[in-house]
């Protein structure tokens, strides 16, 4: 399974979802189906339907008509078992493939482990949970990555960042 989405909230009574996708790829499309992680258990929807709002995705699954039939899916992800077919670039990574990567300096000091991948407007954002077990937002850009290997990412920090 990989992760492509976070449900916020809801939205309005007719139940549409907020969503934070969390994929560059087109993951959500009427038609597709997602799941819910709930009890261990991976739950199917089919999206019914799609529409950008604020930065965010308004989802709304099929014969899911009302508030109360989503209200329970608050603050839970969506995952999709389809393997994105486009093909990455050099410098272009899968989400699932950044979290639990160890992250360190470039004088291999060892800064902690990437909890999440976070997209705001200017771009994306590195979580990282420190060895002190601080969490830390580090731009995903290259003035701060210097590498990427399968196992590490490298970072070349500024005063003030970690």
């Amino acid at each position: 399974m990989y992760l492509i989405g976070h449900i916020t909230t809801t939205h309005g009574i007719h139940g549409e979802l907020k969503v934070n996708s969390l994929s560059d790829f087109e993951r959500f499309k009427p038609g597709k189906t997602v799941y819910i992680e709930q009890d261990n258990d991976f739950i199917p929807f089919i999206i019914e339907s799609v529409r950008p709002h604020q930065q965010r995705l308004l989802v709304k699954f099929l014969n899911m008509d009302n508030i109360n039939d989503v209200l329970v899916y608050k603050g839970m992800n969506l995952f999709s078992k389809e393997k994105p077919d486009e093909t990455l670039e050099a410098d272009e990574y899968l989400y699932e493939d950044l979290i639990g990567k160890k992250v360190l300096r470039e004088n291999d000091e060892v800064v902690g482990v990437v909890t999440s991948m976070i997209e705001v407007p200017q771009g994306h954002l590195l979580e990282v949970k420190k060895t002190d077990n601080k969490r830390v937002m580090i731009p995903f850009v290259s003035a701060f990555i210097v590498d990427i290997d399968d196992e590490r990412i490298i970072i070349k920090p500024i005063e003030g960042l970690l």
